[in-house]
């Protein structure tokens, strides 16, 4: 899945988030989720090397997973 893939999945108007939201066994997302996905995608953008080693878009991706 591509950044702006993810983007259209997670960033669709109106669409709202019931938290808190497990992204895996260690990490919760217990507020602000337009922050969240703001700085992940930011990050995810300025990423230079191979994209499946981006912290942050593996952040996007178990997101995603959690949220469908």
């Amino acid at each position: 899945m591509t950044i702006d893939e993810l983007k259209q999945a997670l960033l669709t108007t109106g669409k709202t988030y019931t938290l808190p939201i497990k992204l895996s066994i260690d990490q919760t997302l217990t507020e602000n989720v337009d922050q969240f996905l703001k700085v992940q995608f930011i990050e995810a953008e300025a990423w230079k090397k191979e994209l499946s080693k981006c912290p942050a878009y593996l952040r996007l991706l178990k997101f995603y997973e959690a949220t469908r």
